[in-house]
């Protein structure tokens, strides 16, 4: 006989959970606002908990895939203007665009991170930690009078020249870890940077203690994305597995174990969704597209709820590429690629299984949405079998 655990407010509930693989789906599509779209950009983006954001056309194409109602712009504004939104590096080490409100979490979770920056500038470059402090200071100081780009950066502080990976944000990556920098844009091809108080002066910015904001980001993932083994949780967060598992033992009565179909792993939810995950979810959309490096894509280390396990290497491909894919029912059916115009976009689709030739037109029609919510004057669709 199976356990249970209480809910408080609630009926007592099984403390083990078994569900389908389709309903562990239908549950990911809802939670992430791509059969439940979001009234609001910025829910559309938290629900994410953060958007990778090295290719940076995939953000506002992530963001309409879960909120239609986004005009096209929204992002560079929110990013530019209202500031709603910011850009840094956490998650698995890489550059993100999350809610401005959720930066204190973000950077609670990941500030002991600055550490290891530190130690590979220092043994990569021979700069010393007293000298490498200093540069630092230096960058804060360059900053004061407003933002600047990596050029006009390193000529106010040529220490930065000097470290190792500057296009993977070594140079700043540490002050951004601790929540002192944001990247704000870009001058051609080159990022600008600003300090994160004179560009958000009115953020109310505390960030959380290590341990508070470990346990609120992984309840965060597993509202979007459960359930998950604890392995997954370390794969898309970049967490040590031993911090992630310290939150389940400190607040056991949180969570509940799963089991779904032949996954063999544990797998894990959070008890008060144990209703959502088992009862009736909105229909899933017969077509969804969704960009480069998507949030969905990155949920798991095996994402075979959406993927069929010999299409893996047609999405994950050499060099830690994610391919952009077409959903079709909420699992994928091709990869697409896109060039654009400032008047026209071209979309290629390569299939990955096969496609009838009524879903082609639904495909096809989607993408000419796509285009002209874009702004695309005309938009064109090959498809590449």
């Amino acid at each position: 006989m199976r356990g249970f655990y209480a809910v408080p407010g609630d009926l007592m509930k099984p403390a083990a959970l078994q569900i389908t693989a389709r309903q562990a789906r239908a549950f990911a599509l809802a939670r992430g606002g791509i059969s439940q779209p979001f009234a609001e950009p910025v829910a559309a983006v938290r629900a994410m908990i953060a958007v990778q954001a090295q290719y940076a056309t995939s953000v506002p194409f992530a963001i309409h895939a879960r909120c239609p109602s986004a005009p096209n712009g929204w992002t560079e504004q929110a990013l530019m203007t209202q500031r709603s939104l910011v850009k840094t590096w956490c998650l698995r080490g890489t550059l993100h665009a999350l809610a401005a409100d959720d930066l204190a979490l973000l950077t609670g979770a990941f500030t002991g991170y600055h550490h290891s920056v530190e130690r590979v500038v220092q043994q990569m470059s021979g700069i010393d930690a007293a000298t490498w402090h200093a540069i630092e200071r230096d960058t804060m100081q360059a900053l004061v009078h407003g933002p600047l780009d990596r050029t006009a950066l390193h000529a106010a502080v040529p220490g930065l020249r000097n470290v190792p990976w500057i296009g993977w944000g070594e140079d700043v990556k540490d002050l951004a870890y601790q929540g002192e920098l944001l990247m704000v844009g870009s001058k051609g091809p080159r990022p600008v940077f600003a300090r994160r108080d004179t560009w958000l002066p009115r953020l109310d910015f505390h960030p959380m203690s290590t341990a508070a904001a470990h346990k609120e980001l992984l309840m965060r993932y597993l509202r979007a994305f459960a359930p998950a083994a604890l392995a997954d949780i370390t794969h898309w967060s970049g967490l040590p597995n031993a911090a992630l598992r310290d939150v389940m033992r400190s607040s056991p009565s949180l969570f509940v174990t799963v089991t779904m179909n032949e996954t063999e792993r544990p797998l894990v939810a959070l008890a008060e969704d144990v209703d959502a995950l088992t009862g009736p979810l909105p229909d899933v959309p017969q077509v969804t597209l969704l960009p480069k490096f998507d949030a969905l894509m990155l949920a798991w280390i095996d994402p075979s709820r959406v993927l069929d396990r010999k299409d893996h290497p047609a999405v994950y491909r050499p060099a830690g590429q994610i391919e952009a894919v077409v959903l079709l029912r909420g699992r994928a059916a091709a990869t697409w690629r896109v060039k654009q115009t400032p008047d026209r976009t071209h979309i290629t689709v390569t299939p990955i299984r096969h496609i009838s030739t009524r879903a082609r037109k639904q495909v096809t029609t989607e993408f000419e949405r796509l285009g002209a919510w874009s702004g695309a004057s005309s938009t064109t669709v090959a498809w590449q079998d």
